[in-house]
């Protein structure tokens, strides 16, 4: 149950963090850059992508998965705090 509650909240947050992601300046122009569609061309020959509007759907989805990346580390992160204070509150 736990299990599904924190990835229920991990794919809640996902779009918060997507769009924290994208509002970084230097991630933006990172993105932009040629450097990182040279990087991800075997992932658009990977998905038989031809042409630009392909290749951005690409890259969106890579961004959208690692904007869940970041909230699953959020969410477990929160969790494992809020844990440890209920249990030093236990003791007490």
């Amino acid at each position: 149950m736990k299990v599904l509650l924190r990835t229920g909240l991990a794919v809640l947050l996902t779009p918060f963090v997507f769009f924290g992601l994208s509002r970084i300046d230097p991630l933006a122009r990172w993105v932009g850059s040629d450097a990182v569609w040279t990087a991800l061309t075997p992932v658009f020959h990977l998905f038989g992508v031809i042409g630009s509007e392909g290749e951005e759907n690409v890259l969106l989805g890579a961004l959208l998965f690692m904007s869940f990346f970041v909230a699953t580390v959020i969410v477990w992160l929160s969790s494992t705090l809020i844990r440890r204070q209920r249990e030093q509150q236990a003791q007490r």
